[in-house]
């Protein structure tokens, strides 16, 4: 890096440029999430009537949303991540030019070469080049069945490979492999992850929250591989192998590499602009280059010497540039806000500012869930993470950067329940100040929410359209709807197979109540009652000889779907499906007890045998119960309660083959 910008960087607090004059030529290459972002500042602040704007992008279509690619397995419609439409780009006067590469930067000229051989004048140019992926020097990374999880392309060329095959693998255990996971989870595969580093998403998490989701991502059924240090693709007879460190050789139809990114800083290389040493464009806090002339945002942009791999600051630093380009005094940017809240394979991951920072760590663990408070001196806070929701991670966001402590009283609740401020229950939104930050991506605050609602006519679809809220990665919608007047139980409507989970398990629980409180159906003494024709199920030999094995059937397949969790090779079907099915055959298994025994509980033997069937019916039901509200969201204290239940229900599986098989006996020996 140049003396002379090294210069510009200290001093850049009191840089003040000239304000371009009217009619000037503002080229931006590249247009991916942040390059679009810096259009819709542009055309906020009105530049886009003060400038001639030429945007070139290098993929064949206007960005769309990168955050969601995952979903795109879904619904196949690239028009439905777009962020802007071609038309959008027209309609405000902005020259779009996608599928052309920007190859050269003539600064002395101030033009832009492209691959289709056009030579683009500039008299400024925005850098927003983004990153591509990193391919870590894996030997056969370059095999036919090695794709790369980036783009479109990228995806559409994994579905294509996923045509009648059955698994594959996904190097990088990070947040690019765990979002590739769930695409290639879409597909029906048989999906395992590949990690160098001993634990999952080893840039955002610690060894104990990285735990965690080890579990929950296990029991999505995707096998884990981690420190692993030495990896080589073989081309097979079908599909590759994958020979892992010493370990037994991993077979696969194809591989994914999805191992982080690289900051796309060639082309300012080439024109002798500063770059960093692992790459990234050298920007002082105001994004500008030692080139006058120039500026760079996004991931390929080195700010504050870090290159900020999220959309978030991506997008701040194209709101910041407009509006310095309009000529406003605007203050420099100060380190960016790094934080997160994703949904990734149905787990909520949070990290707020810099969790992994030196400093004292308060840390709470439960059940499926972990959440870490980092305090610097003075006990302020200075970051803080979460594995499973966490209802005060807006307000805990608000308290970290500034000069907000954790008071002892406020540490010993977290250590004890999870929470700084406890009694508070589900906060509100509608109570927060207008300050709060309810979307993380865009960084829009209450406060502009609530300037809008009126106008958008408290529909957060089209609050959404005009704050941008939600639109990234779509986890913050549940708070628009809340803010537009939603209860949080209309917010979160289950799926399909949840509520159906749900009303059989409440089925199956009054169905145990009845058997309890009405043990016995009525005995008929007399064959002109209408109840001997029903008392022959229980009485008759050869039917119950029918009834009761078709019981133990019942039992033994709901038994097999209860195993769709507990092997890692018994893929098919979601898990969430099977759940419903083995509650649905419990339903089912008290109406044949009914038929074998009309409810009535006999004595000794038979006693116990009954009595521990309803028991276990009982607990099954109400875990079904409680995992339905659980993934309602709607009860904070189902997560505690379903684990216990489920244990239980477990616990007590173990009598019952004993006592059918004593049962059996009995009726054939005796």
């Amino acid at each position: 890096m140049s003396g002379t910008f090294q210069s510009a960087i200290r001093s850049s607090r009191s840089s003040r440029r000239s304000s371009p004059p009217k009619g000037a030529r503002l080229v931006v290459i590249g247009n991916g999430m942040v390059g679009a972002k810096f259009c819709e500042a542009l055309i906020d602040q009105k530049l886009h009537r003060r400038f001639e704007v030429t945007v070139i992008g290098e993929e064949p279509r206007p960005a769309y949303n990168r955050v969601k690619l995952s979903t795109y397995v879904d619904h196949r419609v690239a028009e439905n991540l777009e962020i802007q439409p071609r038309a959008w780009y027209e309609e405000h006067g902005l020259s779009l030019i996608t599928g052309v590469r920007a190859e050269e930067i003539n600064r002395q000229e101030k033009s832009v070469k492209t691959n289709s051989g056009d030579s683009i004048p500039y008299d400024l140019l925005v850098l927003a080049t983004g990153s591509s992926p990193f391919v870590p020097p894996v030997p056969g990374a370059d095999l036919d069945d090695v794709h790369l999880y980036r783009t479109l392309e990228d995806l559409e060329e994994i579905i294509a490979a996923s045509s009648g095959k059955k698994s594959a693998a996904i190097i990088g255990g990070g947040l690019l492999g765990l979002e590739a996971a769930q695409a290639l989870q879409s597909l029906g595969l048989k999906t395992t992850v590949i990690e160098r580093a001993n634990f999952l998403m080893p840039r955002q998490l610690n060894e104990r929250a990285a735990k965690i989701l080890h579990h929950q991502v296990f029991d999505q059924e995707i096998d884990l591989h981690l420190g692993i240090q030495s990896t080589q693709i073989i081309k097979g007879d079908e599909g590759v192998i994958l020979q892992l460190d010493e370990h037994a050789p991993l077979h696969a139809d194809f591989v994914v590499i999805s191992a982080g990114i690289s900051p796309n800083s060639q082309l300012a290389t080439e024109a002798v602009l500063s770059t960093g040493v692992r790459g990234g464009i050298v920007v002082n806090d105001h994004l500008e280059t030692e080139d006058e002339s120039i500026f760079a945002i996004g991931e390929c942009a080195l700010l504050h010497g870090q290159i900020y791999g999220l959309v978030a600051p991506g997008y701040l630093m194209a709101k910041h540039l407009a509006a310095r380009l309009k000529g406003k005094k605007v203050a420099p940017l100060p380190p960016l806000d790094l934080s997160t809240r994703l949904k990734m394979l149905g787990v909520d991951v949070t990290t707020i500012g810099e969790p992994l920072q030196e400093g004292r760590r308060v840390e709470y663990e439960e059940e499926g869930v972990y959440r870490l408070i980092t305090l610097g001196p003075k006990r302020r806070f200075l970051g803080a993470l979460a594995i499973g929701l966490w209802v005060e991670s807006g307000k805990i966001q608000n308290l970290i950067g500034g000069q907000s402590s954790l008071s002892r009283k406020q540490e010993e609740s977290f250590l004890e329940t999870g929470s700084v401020f406890p009694g508070k229950g589900m906060e509100d939104p509608t109570a927060w100040p207008e300050s709060r930050i309810v979307c993380n991506c865009v960084g829009v605050t209450k406060g502009q929410i609530s300037a809008c609602l009126m106008s958008c006519q408290q529909d957060p679809d089209r609050i959404a359209k005009e704050t941008g809220a939600s639109t990234v990665c779509g986890s913050c919608h549940p708070l628009l709807e809340q803010l537009c007047g939603a209860t949080p139980g209309e917010v979160k409507k289950p799926r399909i197979a949840i509520a159906a989970l749900l009303g059989t398990s409440a089925l199956a629980f009054l169905a145990v109540l009845y058997s309890v409180i009405f043990p016995g159906a009525p005995m008929a003494d007399s064959v002109a009652s209408t109840w001997w024709k029903v008392n022959q199920l229980w009485r008759d030999n050869f039917i119950k000889q029918i009834t009761g094995y078709s019981l133990v059937g019942i039992f033994l397949i709901g038994l097999i779907i209860s195993l769709r969790k507990r092997f890692s090779w018994f893929t098919w079907g979601k898990f969430t499906t099977w759940r419903f099915f083995h509650a649905a055959f419990g339903l089912v298994s008290l109406g044949a007890l009914w038929m074998h025994t009309g409810f009535h509980f006999g004595a000794n033997l038979n006693f116990w045998l009954m009595a521990v069937f309803v028991a276990l019916n009982l607990l099954g039901a109400l875990a079904g119960i409680i995992t339905a509200l659980e993934s309602k969201g709607t009860w904070p204290a189902a997560r505690r309660l379903r684990p216990i239940l489920t244990w239980a229900h477990i616990i007590l599986f173990w009598p019952l083959p004993v006592l059918i098989t004593f049962h059996v006996m009995s009726v054939y020996l005796y």
